[in-house]
Order: C-alpha cells, then structure tokens, then sequence
C-alpha cells in the first residue's frame, strides 16, 4: 500500500476512533465502563448459573447448588444460614430477588422464597405446583409489572402476583395434545399482556385484567424457536430464525434486528430486557441498547478464556454478567468523564503535548507519533514526529513544538505539514555554547518580543522577528547556576519569572536567581498556578503548597487531606477548581481545598499521568490530561463536588454469643430491616460485626469506624467489628464511607449492653430500700426495746418508792418515836433493860434512814426521766451538800455549760455517780481538811475529777484509796468503757474518770 493510502486509512481510523461515539449515540448515552468482581479471596474463576441484585445493591449469585450473597468485601453462603429450614435435597437452579427482598429459590421440586427481612424461608405449596415430575425449571422473571414467572421445562408457567399464585398449563395441554413439548424461553410485558415465546414457534399471550386468560399465536415457519422478546411501543421484537413481520391486533410483531450490530448465529447469547436500555451479551463482548434497540456501547469483557455469558442482570444504571468465570459489572462512567485515545501505531502510547485550537479542533503528541483532528472527526497523524513534548501557539495556524532530543518543529495547520523551525545563533550563543545547545525543551513562555524556551539545560531565548536564538544570562552570581531542568515557566505581570524545575522553584528577577522554595534541601517542582497572592506549588512528592507573598507557606494539600498521591506531574486551574494529574489518578481540589478523587473505578483507563502533559481548553471549559495510555477529558461544566450517589456502607452480619458456653446466633437482616439499635444481655458479647458497601467497585471507596466518638480506624476488606465482654452501658458506633474523596456519610449504630439485674439501677434502688427499711425496723425496736426498759425502770422506781420507800419511812418514824419517848422515873439500877432497848431504836432508825437514802440513790439511777447531765448534776450537788452538812468539809464543784444539754445513758449515769461518791468520801476521809476540788465536763467526752490535799504525814497509797476503793472503781469504770486514772504528786491526790461521748451520751 502506498503512504498515501496509509495515511487515508490512518485518518479513517482516527476518525471512527473519535467520532462513532457522538455520531452513533444517542444524547442521553453515558460511556460504560466494566471491571470484574472478587467474590472470593482464594480464587478468581467462579462458576455463575444465576445473578441478581436486592434493594440495597448487594449482589446474589448462584453457583452449583450454593446460593451467596456479596456486599462488595466477602461472600456469605446463604444456604448454610437456611439449612434448617429449607430442603437440602433439591438444590436450587435459579434464583431471583423480587422488588420486595425475597429471594425466591426455584429448584427441580420446590420452589420457596426467603424472605430477606426475617430470614425466613416461605415455601410454596406443593399443591399450587406442577407434578413432581413437570417441576424442571427453566426460568424464574420478574417482570415490569412485578408479576414473577416461573417457567418449567414441560410448559407449566405460574404466576406470581404479590400473596396470589396462578398456574397457566395451556402450553403444558397443547404440548401433551399434540405429542410435542412446548417449553417457555423468554417473556415480557407488551400492551398490558404477558408474552410468552415457546420453542415450537408460538407466543402465548396471558392477560390478567381477564382472569389470566390465555391465547396461543403461531408464528410463520414450521421450525421457528423464539428465544428473545423485547416490546417497544407499537411493535413486540421477536427473535427467531427467518424473518417475522405481521400485524396483531396488538400491533406489530417484527423481527429483532438491533441497530449497529447483529445478532450472533453461533454464539451463546443472552438478551435481556430493562427499562431504559436493553443488553446483549456474547461470551467476550457487551452490547448496550437504547429501548428502541439501537446500540450505545460495546465492551469487550475483559474475561480470559471467553466463557460464555448465561445470566444477566439489570439494576438501575449498572449491568451483572453472570458467566462460567465469575461476574462482570458494567456502569456509567462518571459524568463529565472521557476520554480520547490516539490511533497511533506503536506499543508506545504515552502521551505530552497537546493544544486545543478555538475552533475545536486539537493537535496532540505522543511517543508513537502526533496527530492533528479538525472540529469535525478529519484527522491526520504524523508517525515521524515523536516524543512532541510541549507546545505553545506562534500565531492563529502555526504551532510551536518542544520535542524531547529534536529541539524545535512547527506545525503549520494549513498545509498539515510539520517542518524544523528555522533559527540562528546569536554571536553569543555561538560564542559559548555552540557545544551546548539545547535539544531537550520542557516548557515554553513569552513575552512581547520572545519565546522563552525551558529544557534540560536552562534557559534560552528565541527573539519573534530574527529568530535569534540565545542564552540567558544571569546578571551576577554563578554563571552556571541556570543550568537547571526547567519544566514549567509562569510569567509574572511585573516581568519576574517563576521557574519550576528539578530542585525547586527560582524567581528569575532582571537577571537574579533566587530560590522560592523550599527554604531549605531540594524538592522538585513540576508547575506553579498564581492565583492573586498565593502561588500553588505542584511539588514531586510534598502534595499541593500554597505559598503567601511572604514567602510562607500558606496551605498544603496531600494525601492526609484525601489526596490521591503527593506526586503531582501536572497542575491547571478553571474557576476556583485546580486540576491535578498525578502519579495515581486525578484529583480536583476546590476553594474550600476539599479534594475530589477520581480512578480507575469510575472509568478512568490511566493512573499515572506525564508531566506538562495537560491543557485548558477556555471555550469549552475542558481539561486534557495526558497519562500513559493517552488524554483524558474532563468537562469542567459538570459540578464534581456535588454528588448525589455517594456510597454508604451498612451492616450486613451481626454475630453475638451468649454465657459461657458461647451460644451464637447470627442476624443477616440488618440491610433490610434498617434497625439502627442493637441491644445485647448482660451476658451476650458482640463477636463479629460486619460491614459491606455495595457499588464499591465504582468508586475509590474508604470504610471506617468510631467507637464513641474515639479516633477513626480503617476497616480492610473483610474486617468485623467486636465487642467481648464489653461493660453495660451505651455505644456509639459510627460507620464513615468515604467515596469519590469528596465528604464522607455516616451510619451510626447503638449498641446498648445490658446489666445483670445485679447491676441495675431498680435493683441497687431496692437493696437501698430494703437496707433503709432495716435501719428504720431496727432504729424503731431499738426505741421501742428502749422505752421499753424505760418503762421497766420507772416502774420499778415508782415500786420502790411507794412501797419500800414508805415502809422503810414507816419504820424510820416509828424507830424515832421509839426511841425519843421520855422514860419512866425509876431508879438506874432498876431500869438498865429499857436503855438498851432505846439504844436498839436509834440504830434501827438510823439503819432505816440510811436504808431510805441508799433507796433513793438506786431509784434515781433506775429512773430514765433523770437520764440528762443536768439531772446527775443536781443529783451529785445534793449528795456533796448533804455530806457536807454531816461531816463540815469544804469544796468546790466546777461544771461546764455543755452539761444544761447533755444526755447520759443509765449505765454511765449510775457508775459515774458510784464513782463520784466514793472519791468524795476518799477525799474527805484521808484530805488534810483543805478545800476539795469537784470537776465534771462533757466536750469533748465526759471528765470527772476530784483532787484533794493529803496531810504531810506519810500516809500508804493504798490507805488513800480507801481499802478496795480504788479496785471498784476501776470495775466501774471498766464496765462502761471508761478510763480511770490517779495521780500522787506535790501533796495532791486526783481522781481523772474519762469516757468518750459515743459511749456516755
């Protein structure tokens, strides 16, 4: 072939390569994108029979006879949570999931579903069923209309709507009549009926608005088989061998031919029908239909031993292939997302350069070769020109390029030619560096009356008019301190010149180098965007700087903040929002410095992007970026920080265990029932919660959790949450799903542990009342044992007053009057009888008298209404004053002024006023007649003592003490837990009695 001829045929394919896309697709379109789910750690081929998807996007599939359940991170076998309810024996052959979560599970005998919000397993009766011997399912649908088919082999269909089950076997009859199975294939909703196709050639058409009633229609050719039905409008699409156009009172029934492609006459297919778009799938590829069945989009499914596609799956937007590999999922890219891949031959397809004109039409460069594409879809490609690095526009048709080791060529859009740019040395130059002239050019600028040319080896001038080309020379310093790798030049309004290079960013000031940043070391800068009095530095691995006209560094953006990579190759602004290409992915960094991430889950065929390889194009408000595998495009129209599908994560398992003996119970509900609460018993642990998120595949998602408002822990894949042994109380557990970078959303569970009734609050409530209660029964007997003795005392007091007390008067009077009666006048010698009787008299009346004060005494210890210190007071002032008056000794009784409202018990009161009494009677007994010291107080514990002087004589101790005085008292003192104490110094004897207030009062 001719180089003419592969140039057109070049152009062709560039053509095709850039224009199918809006030429052949509707404007509604969205390019796909497919990826190929994990289901399983340990292997990467799982054998798909079936595959559905449940209202919250968690994904089923069917495999030989285990059904399972995906939530984007781990596989969950769904019949061994079932196990003991459903039948084990009849496997499942196919499943759905209907609009209501339920999992129906259709097998060769039984047909049951489980419902997803009680985990309870419903099986149909057997009655509503076939034979046992019809009951080999061929297919179970949902259709629009939320009718559930199941279709059986024999011909049997039954018909699910909502709790009500109808069973059409007039496929099964007319099969049986005329020795011919009919089985059902494909169906659908056309014109308000159920439209069944059969392998005999027919449609069975069921209406429900007229009880179900049924009717039969053969189509044209004795062999026809129809396998796919899709109803659009007026005309109900039938694919079947041969051709098929007839009119129904329905309306049209035609032959399916998709427009843009063609149904395969070899391969395993499988169409499958939604509402807004329909999908055929072969073994390698995906075909997506508009609902008038005219082609959007082909994917090549990246499958790697083409097995055949048997299942596919429609939910929303996105597409699930189930094939004997596993399950592929195709969705929309993101909107505003595209991408435009040069034709070039070559295995090389990184990409540089790239200049949009005003007018649409672009000039690209990449290793393999240039390309220039009109606004319209021509193009032309340029294999000779390679490494096209960086370009900038000379005027309205000719185009600068900077290549990597050719120096210079111009583009001239005119004449599509590509020629060396034409330039002299200046005698400088030539003088100089004639050796060194640069061929490597990173970057270019100008200004009024140059091209400013950046590269490996520093900085050059190309005068507009002379095409002079000459070095840049600094004005003082190191004549070689320019000899830098410059990547990228900005231009101040003030004639400075920002220069990004390998070590840094310079200012280049009337010839004066000075180093911007970093302060100190080396960083390599890749582009600086001056945005009013900040710079923003896209650094080689420090992230996004912003500098202040200061020189200090004004905010930072990297990956602690969302960021993707820190190594940023290429920066561009439009209106507020920076773009950066960077070592992994996009990112889209706002005013408000939140990062918008963008990867390969949402369509993006790259992840590392080439430095200087970006431009703005200002009409269109569009970014190209190119990366290893060309340009992508980013529609800066689209408003990418506000995203209305954000990922959320839920919890899809809770394991807990009870007592010691660890009886677990799982809960798989939780999606379903949306419970936000999850409470344990005092003796129940939290072993296992798990979290999934589904469409986890479409966006750079990160799970995390919180723990009481605590720090924020990853959640890898896999990963359960746990609470062993955890004390009663409340948990707060927040779930944070980051996704696309952009802010994060949050679910939040309480868990609330529950105490032993031990702990509880009631139960704490009831063992104080009960112990208060015990206080007051015991404070009440306690009293009422006390009044009690009270009463016993007084009446005892009362006895011995009135009876003995007046006997002993009784006596006392009479021994007196006895005794004091005036004696006959007889001589002495005649009565010595009657003196001895009236000395008799007196001493009984003397004993009587004694009798009667000692009766006194014990009264008014026994007696409780003289229980105060104010009582024993009087009662020990009246014994000392009455001692007085018979044996004419002198004291002093000092008390305190807190005895007037001291109480005393009656054991205290008695053994202090015994004790009282037998140190006064010691004190006048063995005193030398000096004046007798009497003390009593109560604060802080009751103190009585008695001192007296002694004769200077030497008197014994123990004769001080009265005999066994001292030895009783201490026995008194002792059994009311009193101390006694005596001293003997400088002629005073004291007597110290002391007993603490909780024992006297």
């Amino acid at each position: 072939m001719s180089t003419f001829g592969v140039k057109w045929l070049r152009l062709v394919i560039f053509l095709l390569s850039i224009g199918i896309a809006s030429w052949c697709k509707p404007a509604i379109a969205q390019d796909y994108t497919i990826t190929k789910l994990k289901l399983f750690p340990d292997r990467d081929e799982v054998l798909i029979k079936d595959v559905a998807t449940d209202s919250k996007g968690f994904v089923w599939f069917l495999t030989n006879g285990e059904i399972y359940r995906y939530d984007g991170y781990r596989a969950l076998d769904v019949l061994r949570t079932i196990s003991d309810q459903a039948q084990t024996a009849d496997m499942p052959q196919h499943i759905l999931i209907d609009r209501h979560d339920r999992l129906w599970m259709a097998g060769n005998a039984n047909l049951s579903y489980l419902d997803l919000r009680t985990w309870k397993v419903h099986p149909v009766a057997s009655v509503l069923l076939p034979p046992v011997e019809d009951r080999a399912v061929f297919s179970i649908t949902e259709l629009p209309d939320a009718t559930i088919v199941i279709a059986y082999e024999n011909g049997h269909l039954l018909l699910v709507n909502g709790d009500e089950f109808h069973r059409i076997d007039d496929l099964f009859e007319l099969g049986k009549k005329a020795s011919n199975k009919l089985s059902p294939r494909d169906m659908t909703v056309w014109k308000n009926k159920i439209w069944v196709g059969t392998t005999g050639g027919s449609l069975l058409s069921i209406d429900p608005a007229r009880g179900y009633r049924a009717q039969i229609r053969k189509l044209s050719g004795e062999d026809s088989y129809v396998r796919t039905l899709i109803g659009y409008a007026d005309t109900l699409f039938v694919d079947v061998p041969g051709h098929i156009s007839l009119r129904l009172e329905d309306g049209f029934v035609r032959q399916m031919r998709p427009k843009g492609f063609k149904l395969s006459d070899d391969k395993y297919f499988v169409v499958k029908q939604g509402t807004d778009m329909h999908v055929y799938a072969e073994d390698d590829a995906l075909y997506i239909m508009d609902t008038a069945l005219r082609l959007r989009q082909k994917l090549s499914i990246p499958t790697k031993r083409k097995f055949r596609t048997v299942s596919v799956g429609i939910s929303k937007q996105e597409i699930f292939l189930g094939t004997e590999e596993g399950i592929f999922v195709a969705y929309p890219k993101t909107k505003g997302l595209s991408e435009l891949m040069n034709t070039n031959p070559g295995p090389n397809t990184s990409t540089r350069g790239i200049h949009v004109y005003p007018d649409g039409s672009l000039f690209y460069g990449t290793y393999s070769g240039a390309g220039y594409a009109e606004a319209g879809g021509k193009a032309v490609v340029f294999p000779e020109l390679k490494h096209a690095y960086t370009m900038l526009p000379m005027n309205d048709n000719e185009l600068l390029i900077g290549t990597e080791g050719g120096f210079l060529k111009v583009f001239d859009r005119r004449t599509r030619r590509i020629e060396p740019l034409k330039y002299s040395l200046s005698p400088n130059a030539r003088a100089k560096y004639l050796a060194h002239l640069p061929i490597y050019v990173m970057c270019f600028a100008e200004t009024p009356d140059d091209f400013l040319i950046g590269g490996m080896n520093g900085l050059w001038l190309l005068n507009k008019k002379s095409r002079e080309l000459d070095r840049y020379e600094l004005a003082g310093g190191s004549p070689h301190a320019l000899d830098l790798q410059i990547r990228h030049m900005e231009r101040l309004r003030d004639d400075r010149l920002l220069l990004s290079t390998s070590l840094g960013l310079f200012e280049l000031n009337q010839g004066k180098l000075t180093k911007k940043y970093p302060k100190s070391g080396n960083m390599g800068v890749y582009k600086v965007i001056v945005d009013g009095s900040k710079w923003w530095i896209a650094t080689q691995g420090a992230g996004l700087v912003a500098m202040g006209s200061d020189g200090s560094e004004a905010a930072r953006v990297t990956t602690d903040n969302g960021l993707s990579n820190n190594l940023i190759y290429s920066l561009e602004r439009v209106d507020g929002v920076m773009v950066l290409g960077t070592a992994d992915g996009l990112n889209l960094v706002d005013a408000q410095h939140r990062v918008r991430r963008i990867g390969r889950a949402e369509g993006l065929s790259q992840s590392e992007f080439n430095s200087g390889a970006s431009f703005v194009d200002k009409a269109r408000r569009r970014v190209y970026v190119g990366g290893l595998s060309g340009y992508t495009v980013l529609d800066m129209n689209q408003n990418w920080f506000d995203r209305n599908d954000q990922l959320e994560s839920y919890v899809t398992e809770i394991h807990t265990s009870t007592g010691k003996a660890g009886q677990r119970v799982r809960d798989y509900t939780w999606p379903y029932r949306e419970e936000k609460q999850l409470t344990l018993g005092y003796n129940q642990s939290l072993t296992a919660l798990y979290v999934g998120t589904p469409g986890n595949y479409r966006a750079n998602s990160e799970v995390a959790y919180s723990l009481n408002a605590g720090d924020w822990e990853p959640l890898v894949r896999g990963q359960f949450i746990s609470l062993i042994q955890a004390s009663p109380g409340q948990y707060k557990l927040s779930l944070r799903t980051r996704s696309f970078g952009l802010e994060n959303r949050l679910n939040l569970v309480t868990v609330i542990k529950k105490p032993h009734f031990s702990q509880t609050w009631w139960f704490r409530g009831m063992l104080a009342l009960c112990a208060a209660a015990i206080v007051v029964l015991w404070y009440r007997s306690r009293i009422a044992k006390i009044r009690r003795e009270q009463d016993i005392r007084n009446r005892i007091a009362a006895d011995l007053h009135d009876e003995v007390g007046s006997s002993l008067t009784r006596i006392f009077f009479q021994a007196s009057a006895l005794a004091g009666a005036p004696a006959a006048k007889v001589p002495e010698e005649v009565n010595p009888e009657e003196g001895r009787q009236s000395r008799q008299l007196e001493l009984i009346a003397d004993t009587s008298k004694q009798a009667l004060l000692t009766m006194s005494d014990m009264v008014w210890s026994i007696d409780s209404r003289f229980d105060t210190m104010k009582d024993l007071v009087i009662r020990m002032k009246d014994y000392a004053y009455r001692l007085r008056e018979e044996l004419d000794f002198s004291y002093r009784f000092d008390e305190g002024a807190e005895v007037e409202s001291g109480r005393v018990s009656q054991a205290v009161r008695q053994n202090l006023f015994l004790i009282f009494k037998e140190a006064l009677i010691n004190a006048i007994k063995y005193g030398d007649g000096a004046e007798i010291l009497i003390s009593l107080h109560v604060d802080p514990m009751i103190r009585l003592v008695v001192s007296n002087r002694y004769p200077a004589k030497l008197v014994s101790f123990g004769d001080r003490q009265g005999g066994r005085g001292l030895e009783n008292m201490e026995l008194r003192a002792g059994k009311v837990g009193g101390k006694l104490s005596v001293s003997d110094s400088e002629g005073i004897f004291r007597i110290v009695f002391e007993i603490p207030p909780k024992r006297g009062m």
